[in-house]
């Protein structure tokens, strides 16, 4: 039975199928592997920095946002971060605690030059009315708000005057409904005064007044304010004047102090002290109003 026993030799047609198809197919494995390694490189799936790496500039090696050293904090304020409110810039004044706001008579004997004699008030509440005259105009009439303060009639409103044979004193107390609303109000008006440095009230019957106005000086102190040089004329007749408007709260404090010294206006102005003094007065009468209103 020998001749039935296999041989163990492999046929030849049957080492040409190790040889042919399944030879290729391990050649095709190995391509697709390659494939996808080609595809990972290319284009990978997983998240990646998209911003090129760190270059340190001075040995040329990069560096991964890893090895980047974190920002120091320092003192300085972030450009991000609101500024803390002004005190008071959130204040609500009515037609009762307006009356704080207006500088006493006081407070000008100590501070103004002209007045340290003695002061007499010539207006007091509820004498003066918001606005123009019946009849009166101002021109051009884009300055109007240069002399009302706002161009609609105020939710509260009221006035004072205090002088001597030297100066007098004129404070207007403008409140508006809102914080809010008077900020807008304030701005319109720095505008319009920027805008205005000659201008005059036209009233009927009368010469009327007029004002040739320097820029106006901003303020340093607590609250926003402006202050102005100003040579009026009323009735044909030259006052040196200071013009200052400060906004605190819902309210805009509008106020003149007038030289009735005769002379020059450099020498009329100093007996008012300057536009700074002037307005650190207004400033500390509403510091003091503020806290009175809580």
């Amino acid at each position: 039975m020998a001749g039935t026993q296999p041989s163990g030799r492999v046929p030849d047609d049957a080492a040409e199928d190790l040889t042919g198809p399944s030879r290729w197919g391990w050649w095709l494995v190995v391509v697709a592997v390659l494939a996808v390694v080609v595809l990972l490189v290319v284009q990978p799936w997983t998240e990646h920095e998209t911003e090129p790496a760190a270059t340190d500039t001075a040995s040329g090696q990069s560096s991964s946002a890893s090895d980047v050293p974190s920002p120091t904090t320092t003192g300085a304020t972030s450009s991000s971060t609101t500024p803390p409110a002004l005190p008071g810039s959130d204040a609500v004044f009515d037609g009762t605690t307006l009356a704080a706001l207006f500088v006493t008579d006081d407070q000008l004997v100590a501070t103004v030059p002209a007045a340290s004699s003695g002061v007499q008030p010539s207006i007091g509440p509820d004498e003066v009315a918001w606005g123009l005259p019946a009849g009166s105009s101002v021109d051009p009439a884009s300055c109007t708000t240069a002399v009302t303060v706002v161009s609609k009639k105020p939710k509260q409103f009221d006035a004072r005057s205090s002088g001597n044979d030297a100066m007098t004193w004129q404070e207007r107390v403008t409140v508006l409904s809102t914080a809010t609303a008077a900020q807008k109000a304030f701005s319109d008006l720095v505008a319009t005064v920027d805008a205005c440095p000659a201008y005059s009230q036209v009233n009927p019957g009368s010469a009327g007044d007029s004002w040739s106005a320097q820029p106006a000086i901003e303020g340093q102190s607590a609250y926003p304010s402006i202050v102005q040089e100003v040579n009026a004329t009323r009735d044909g007749t030259a006052v040196p004047e200071y013009h200052g408007h400060l906004l605190v709260g819902n309210a805009i404090v509008t106020w003149t102090a007038s030289a009735l010294t005769p002379g020059d206006q450099t020498a009329a102005l100093a007996t008012l002290g300057d536009a700074s003094t002037l307005d650190a007065m207004v400033q500390d009468r509403a510091q003091l109003a503020v806290a009175a209103v809580g």
